[in-house]
C-alpha cells in the first residue's frame, strides 16, 4: 500500500463548467418543449387549407351577391343588361299586369 492519500476535490473551474453544462441542458430542453408545444397554430397544412377554403367561399358569395344585386351590361350591342333580382321581379309583375289588362 502506498502512503499517499487520494482525496481529490473538484476545482472551482470544474464546478463552474459542470453547472454551466447543466444549465445548458435545461435551456435546450426548454427550447425543444417551446418549439413543440408553442408553435404557430396556423402552421399545419390542414388549418391553412381551411383558411383558404373559407376565403374562397367568401369570395364566391360576394361575387354571387354582386351579380344578384347590381346592374351590369351582359351584351351592350344587343341591349341586354343584368338587373337586380328585386327590380326584375317588379318589372315582370308590371309586364304581366299590362298583358292581363290588354286582354
Amino acid at each position: 500500500m502506498s502512503k499517499h492519500s487520494f482525496n481529490i476535490e473538484p476545482s472551482d473551474n470544474t464546478t463552474l463548467v459542470s453547472a454551466l453544462g447543466w444549465i445548458g441542458v435545461f435551456l435546450v430542453f426548454v427550447l425543444v418543449v417551446a418549439l413543440t408545444y408553442l408553435r404557430d397554430p396556423a402552421a399545419s397544412q390542414e388549418e391553412r387549407n381551411i383558411v383558404d377554403r373559407i376565403k374562397i367561399r367568401n369570395d364566391v358569395r360576394a361575387e354571387q351577391a354582386r351579380l344578384v344585386n347590381d346592374y351590369q351590361w351582359v351584351n351592350q350591342l344587343e341591349g341586354v343588361i343584368r338587373v337586380p333580382v328585386e327590380r326584375a321581379m317588379e318589372i315582370t309583375v308590371e309586364e304581366l299586369k299590362a298583358e292581363q289588362a290588354a286582354k
